[in-house]
């Protein structure tokens, strides 16, 4: 069940999740609190913990390892055209053939399109103008950012945001084919930094100007136009 799960990016609708399995999941099993279970709307998922973990992570160094890739292919290229450094141009090239195995590495356990390699061809992926379910979504990360963020305590796993159902719920309708943390990052702009310590994505949420609610009000304008 969990490797079903995973594939699905850590949540699955209880009847698909049925389907896929070809049983029905044991009424114990959900109430066992192994699992992170929405009576209300049939979701049942993966902890946030392990969410971020299995599935938004390895995205998450993919992306930076995928930064370096384009670093390196820059340099082989402009090497390639030094006719008198053939060693060094070989030796870049190795650099990154290793660099994309290791992108392809991170990328093979997630079985789904959480993270497209080469999407962004070295430069931020841009999106469109957010539905009323993206605004929702934002409007449910930006309470979840704001309760637990504290003075002493600046910095938010995303974990956490991964724990919350209502984000949950909205994450596995508006982002079928995306990683949450690249969303956010997208979303949220320069008001968001992002971090990791090895164990969780961290995220600290800095907002200038109006107050907390200024991004989410600017994007509801613009998405009603």
């Amino acid at each position: 069940m969990q490797k079903v799960l995973i594939r699905h990016r850590g949540d699955c609708n209880l009847a698909h999740l049925e389907v896929e399995l070809g049983y029905k999941v044991p009424i114990g099993l959900l109430s066992s609190g192994r699992f992170l279970v929405d009576e209300a709307s049939g979701l049942v998922g993966l902890h946030g913990e392990l969410v971020s973990r299995v599935v938004e992570q390895p995205s998450y160094k993919a992306w930076a390892e995928e930064d370096a890739y384009w670093d390196i292919g820059q340099r082989v290229l402009r090497a390639g055209l030094d006719f008198e450094s053939e060693e060094r141009f070989r030796d870049l090239f190795e650099d990154l053939m290793a660099k994309r195995e290791e992108v392809r590495r991170l990328l093979k356990p997630l079985g789904g399109p959480a993270y497209t390699a080469g999407s962004r061809f070295g430069r931020e992926r841009q999106l469109p103008p957010m539905t009323s379910e993206e605004l929702q979504l934002f409007g449910a990360s930006s309470r979840v950012l704001r309760s637990a963020q504290t003075p002493d305590a600046p910095w938010v796993s995303l974990s956490r945001l991964l724990q919350d159902v209502e984000v949950r719920k909205l994450r596995h309708r508006v982002l079928p084919a995306m990683a949450y943390w690249e969303w956010l990052t997208i979303r949220f702009g320069e008001d968001l930094h992002l971090a990791t310590d090895g164990r969780d994505l961290l995220l600290h949420r800095v907002v200038a100007g109006a107050g907390p609610d200024a991004r989410l009000a600017g994007a509801a304008a613009g998405g009603s136009e």
